[in-house]
């Protein structure tokens, strides 16, 4: 199994897919035995995940910003951008 083919089945497992076949899962596992490249990916993608369903929802304040960050002063009011 290549690196790109791991990963790819390691994603869907962490977006909660279900796998396509078992010996995909099998080839991600003996890929990860063997690649250190592919463990740390795991590690980093891991962590995103858990960061990000850890993390706060956006305030309308943190939306204001956001929202005059990409357009600048010109951003519409918060209660009309929903």
């Amino acid at each position: 199994m290549t690196c790109s083919a791991c990963r790819a089945a390691l994603s869907a497992r962490l977006d909660g897919e279900p796998s396509h076949t078992s010996a995909e899962e099998t080839g991600a596992g003996r890929h990860l035995a063997g690649c250190a490249d592919c463990r740390d990916w795991l590690a980093v993608a891991q962590r995103l995940r858990e960061l990000a369903r850890s993390a706060p929802g956006p305030s309308p304040e943190w939306t204001r910003a956001l929202l005059a960050g990409v357009l600048g002063p010109e951003a519409p009011p918060v209660d009309r951008c929903g």
